[in-house]
Order: structure tokens, then sequence, then C-alpha cells
């Protein structure tokens, strides 16, 4: 099932203006986030999102809530993966094949399977909803979408449950992208309703798929 590889360009941008104000709201907010408040900010977020359910999420190491690793050192593992990805492109198939962004995925994927540590669900680690999520936020919206059920089910995906299947996931956005490209002759950076032209593809595509 095609995401946008369908939509004209008005129904494209329809779906990307309507999406959920709340959603929009919390971006907003962690764009505006200093790094030094991001550890909670991220926490509070992702809670909101529901992201890590039915397992307990990790907090920022001053809400001494549980033992180490917190949320601050999550961010400091991420940090340096989420560097190499500082020019990922959702809309650039060819940035996907890049042996060094493959690696900076997967090391991202290690580090925030730890974003829940208990819990009835994958023995209490975060699951793919969990950590697209939490790398879609630390890379300002690059790597995207988010791969919820919403999302997945536009895309005609089933769960994601390991690295290789969130690169291929993404792959597959990448390519609804151009799809979409090919059809209306307009890129999408171009093609990003008023308003939203200085977010970062991977967060408008993801826009473009979640909920109203």
């Amino acid at each position: 099932m095609p995401g946008i590889a369908l939509d004209t360009v008005a129904v494209f941008q329809q779906r990307v203006a309507t999406f959920s104000p709340s959603y929009i709201a919390d971006w907003d907010v962690w764009l505006a986030t200093a790094a030094q408040a991001r550890p909670a900010r991220l926490g509070k977020i992702l809670r909101k999102w529901q992201a890590c359910r039915p397992n307990t999420m990790r907090r920022d190491s001053a809400a001494e809530m549980h033992e180490a690793p917190y949320l601050d050192d999550l961010l400091a593992l991420a940090a340096p993966h989420v560097a190499v990805l500082s020019t990922f492109d959702l809309a650039d198939p060819s940035v996907l094949e890049n042996p060094s962004t493959i690696t900076a995925l997967g090391s991202l994927w290690s580090v925030f399977e730890q974003l829940s540590y208990q819990g009835r669900a994958r023995g209490g680690i975060a699951g793919s909803v969990g950590i697209s999520k939490a790398v879609m936020l630390v890379t300002d919206g690059r790597v995207g979408p988010a791969f919820d059920n919403e999302v997945r089910t536009a895309l005609g995906l089933g769960k994601i449950g390991n690295p290789s299947e969130w690169h291929s996931a993404l792959r597959i956005a990448s390519h609804d992208i151009q799809a979409f490209h090919r059809a209306t002759g307009v890129a999408f950076a171009a093609a990003k309703p008023r308003g939203f032209e200085t977010l970062e593809n991977g967060r408008v595509y993801d826009m473009a798929l979640g909920p109203r």
C-alpha cells in the first residue's frame, strides 16, 4: 500500500497541515529545548506519546527513580551516531546505502532499546515504535518517520523487530518519496506546505502518514 506515492501535491500538503496539533506542539517544544534540558524533555514527550508501552520507561538522572543508565546516559551514547547522521535526508535514497549510515542506525537501535527497562513486552526493552520515535527526536526530524501502527499500516509494513528491518522500512519510505516526486514532478522538499518548510524531511513525511 502506498504512503504518499499516489498523492497530488495538494493532497500531500493537506495531510501534513492536518497532522495532530498536539504532536506539532510537542515538536515545537522539543526543537526549542536547550541541550542540558533535553534528557528530561525527551522522557516527557516519549511518555506522552506512549512510546514504550506497556514497559516502564527510563527517566533522566535528576528524577532518581531507577538505577543507571538514565536518559542523560542514552543521549550521550547516541551523540556520536547522531553526528554521523547530520546530513541524513530521507528524500535521498543513496544515503541509506551508505555503510556509515547503516552502522549509525544500528548503533542507535542498540542505544534506544534501553529506553525501557522493565515490563511484559520484549523482556522489558523498547521496541521499534519507541526507538524510531526517539531517533526522530534526537536527530531533530532527519531520521523519520516513527514507525507506529498508523505509519506501518500506511506503508503496508508488519512489525519491525531489528535494525535490519528498520533500515528496510526507511528504504521503503524513501522510495515512496521518490515515487511521489516522479508522479508529481515536484521534489519532496518543495512540496511542503507553507509554515512547514524548515522542518526536516523525515519529520514532514511522518506528519503526512501520522495521526490526525
